[in-house]
């Protein structure tokens, strides 16, 4: 009796450890909180108020970061993007633990370039610590735990020394965007009267293609908003009746 009752306590812990495992890991592989950790990195982004470039570049290193852990996890069908972009060695990392939580080592990756390459500093810490509670209290294993933080913070680290030579730095101190008087030059405008943004744009590295040299476009028509018959005066009056329509 006694024999049967011990194995009857050993199921019964052995099922509620099965349904703590499985009580995290919905919580943790459930594509909607890797949604809510992207809105929480643009709330950073909106909130610093970047303008588009600089958030665009914000959002590729953190889903670059994301990507390269979900690329190790299966390498037989994704492609790890190091020796593909501009200046991105292979990645060096870890050797591969039975205990990693390949998803939850993903956002953990997503939040930490994403929170270095905005600022101020620890501006996801508060979410991604709610979210590391949360899962812990959901029957999240500390081996667990380690095993996708060392992996995380491995894949991080090689993406933000990465980050920190596309020449993005070194632009923050570049000469401004100068105002003229010369007929067809930008000028700043109501309501902000802002300054130009990010005149030295190409100047950061580009992440495939060589330099945006490749692409020629045909040049603008000259400026001439005087005469009625000039390409440029034709060519605005032709938007304008486009935006009424």
């Amino acid at each position: 009796m006694l024999k049967r009752l011990a194995v009857l306590g050993l199921f019964i812990i052995a099922l509620i450890s099965c349904n703590n495992n499985t009580e995290y890991k919905n919580f943790l592989h459930n594509p909607i909180l890797f949604s809510k950790t992207v809105h929480e990195l643009n709330t950073v982004v909106m909130g610093n108020n970047f303008p588009p470039m600089v958030a665009s570049r914000n959002y590729a290193y953190a889903a670059i970061a994301a990507y390269e852990v979900m690329a190790a996890s299966n390498a037989s069908q994704y492609h790890s993007l190091g020796g593909q972009l501009n200046g991105l060695p292979e990645l060096k990392l870890p050797a591969s633990s039975p205990d990693t939580d390949w998803k939850l080592a993903a956002l953990l990756a997503y939040a930490k370039v994403g929170e270095s390459v905005t600022f101020p500093e620890g501006s996801m810490q508060v979410y991604t610590d709610s979210i590391m509670e949360l899962a812990r209290k959901q029957g999240l294993p500390s081996k667990v735990e380690k095993a996708s933080k060392l992996l995380a913070d491995s894949v991080s680290a090689a993406i933000i020394r990465w980050s920190k030579k596309d020449n993005y730095l070194e632009t923050r101190g570049a000469e401004k965007y100068t105002v003229t008087k010369e007929p067809g030059r930008w000028v700043p405008t109501p309501p902000m009267y802002a300054s130009a943004a990010e005149p030295h744009w190409m100047e950061i590295r580009t992440m495939v293609i060589d330099s945006a040299s490749i692409y020629e476009p045909a040049p603008p028509p000259a400026f001439n908003i005087k005469d009625k018959n000039s390409k440029y005066y034709q060519e605005v009056i032709a938007i304008k009746m486009q935006l009424i329509v």
